[in-house]
């Protein structure tokens, strides 16, 4: 959940840190977008790689990869000497980040039982956590760390960059060194397993077995199963077993303690019965139950005439055009936001100080909050997934034409804390919605493909909205309310509600 919260307060450094990068490197308003394309490049690429891979090989080595990599580059940005090696280190830290979110949202999900995958849905709250986390540094560092501000005296002040313009490295270092206590967690404490539903669809029983023991210990039950108690399913079937069948093996009494089959039981597998699932969980010695059926040319061809075969083609395209669509309309309000409250003036109020533009982005990120919180609750009512979707996404462009015809900074502050709550709200959704709509057998390339087509759509906006927004400021705005537009038609298309429905 915290890396959850970092990969959203690294969007949001970037955005906010944009006119202090600009100053540093004196760079136009048609190319500063750069910054931000470079980083949602690298999260296309980790998108797709890391969502490819964990289909094939697991969970759990990008869940805690990925999370290294961000690290690593996190800390370089902060070194960066120039404008486009800064682009180079965020281009690999979004590798690592754009990697997150398909490999740990299917782990999660795929550990929980039915009734509560609305949490996967709540786990989008630590997304305005992390914006709230880089609104709160950007307000204390950046006033006070940045070249002086331009006055009626004096429009363009001196400014030696390398000693008083370093505000952005202190920011972008503070969130790396923030996920590197994330690694050290992932390592050393929150060691999951791979999850019972991955193996059980490539065929690694006896592995299954290990991790169900682990999750009913940790669930206080004392249950002895081997892989005979496990259903045999095709591997063309392996799509069809639902979360609870797998899950609740570790919870059935008729599964209690009986004298172990032919096969190896638990014990017989090298594992300490006593070892927790958390932290030191057991290790497989039998290499045979690791080798899947299929080659993995093979197996990545089948996932995607799945996606793109009659039961799941239109659900396909309109899943990624949702996150497509959001992207663009998002990205093209979101990444100029600062800059342009910086510029932003109205008839008799004085003209507003840096601390002033990050005070009102601080309070349109905390507006996000609620949002996250109040998705878990909406999804389970009458409206649904598509209801909630739709409600917001339409909501949104509401909000967008509220803050183009504004006449004040009240009215600026409250339109633009409402387009942040409802696009965390419909983002809550998405990000719940498309692990939860998908196979497991096609969840991660499902969903890392959608987050990566959101990675292109974010590649491209900024860069766009830098060249309209020298054009006109408000052009920016106008794609931005058409997007969320287009978002809600899409979302009324979805053929599939998964509200109460059973999940395959």
């Amino acid at each position: 959940m915290a890396n959850i919260s970092y990969n959203s307060c690294s969007v949001q450094t970037v955005a906010i840190i944009l006119p202090r990068v600009q100053d540093h490197f004196d760079v136009s308003d048609k190319w500063i977008g750069s910054v931000s394309s470079a980083l949602f490049t690298g999260m296309m690429f980790g998108a797709f790689f890391w969502g490819s891979y964990s289909d094939s090989h697991g969970r759990k080595i990008p869940f805690t990869s990925t999370l290294a990599i961000t690290t690593v580059f996190g800390l370089l940005s902060s070194l960066a000497f120039s404008f486009w090696s800064l682009c180079l280190a965020l281009f690999c830290l979004g590798f690592g980040v754009g990697g997150n979110m398909p490999t740990d949202g299917a782990l999660y999900l795929e550990f929980l039982p039915k009734e509560y995958h609305y949490l996967l849905t709540f786990m989008s709250v630590f997304f305005s956590f992390g914006a709230v986390l880089a609104s709160v540094l950007g307000y204390a560092i950046l006033p006070y760390a940045s070249c002086p501000e331009p006055t009626a005296t004096d429009p363009h002040p001196a400014c030696d960059v390398s000693t008083q313009n370093t505000g952005w490295r202190i920011m972008l270092a503070s969130a790396a060194l923030t996920t590197l206590a994330m690694v050290f967690v992932r390592s050393f404490w929150l060691r999951l397993p791979e999850t019972p539903k991955f193996l059980l669809s490539h065929d690694r029983r006896k592995e299954t077995v290990v991790v169900l023991q682990n999750i009913a210990r940790i669930n206080g039950q004392d249950v002895h199963i081997d892989s005979s108690d496990i259903p045999r399913i095709e591997r063309s079937d392996s799509n069809s077993m639902d979360d609870d069948v797998v899950l609740s093996m570790a919870q059935d009494d008729s599964l209690r303690p009986r004298r172990p089959s032919n096969e190896a039981d638990i014990d017989d597998d090298g594992m300490d019965p006593r070892a927790p699932m958390l932290g030191g969980q057991a290790s497989i010695t039998d290499e045979s139950t690791t080798e899947t059926i299929y080659g993995v040319t093979e197996e990545k061809n089948t996932k995607w005439k799945l996606l793109f075969g009659p039961r799941w083609r239109r659900t396909t395209i309109l899943v990624w055009g949702i996150w497509a669509f959001t992207s663009v309309a998002f990205t093209m309000f979101n990444v100029f936001l600062p800059k342009y409250l910086e510029i932003l003036g109205f008839q008799g109020e004085a003209a507003p100080t840096r601390k002033d533009v990050y005070w009102d982005y601080m309070i349109y990120s905390l507006a996000g909050v609620p949002g996250s919180v109040l998705a878990s609750f909406m999804i389970e009512t009458r409206l649904g997934r598509k209801g909630t979707m739709a409600l917001s996404s339409f909501g949104s462009s509401v909000a967008l034409v509220i803050f183009m015809i504004i006449k004040s900074r009240t009215m600026m502050l409250l339109s633009s804390s409402a387009v942040s709550f409802l696009v965390t709200l419909l983002y809550a959704v998405i990000y719940g919605y498309t692990p939860e709509v998908f196979d497991t057998s096609v969840r991660g390339t499902a969903v890392g493909t959608a987050s990566g087509l959101s990675r292109v759509a974010g590649i491209i906006s900024p860069i766009v909205c830098g060249i309209l927004f020298s054009i006109k400021p408000s052009f920016p705005l106008y794609v931005s309310f058409v997007g969320f537009g287009i978002v809600g038609v899409c979302v009324i298309l979805l053929p599939y509600e998964t509200r109460g429905a059973r999940q395959d």
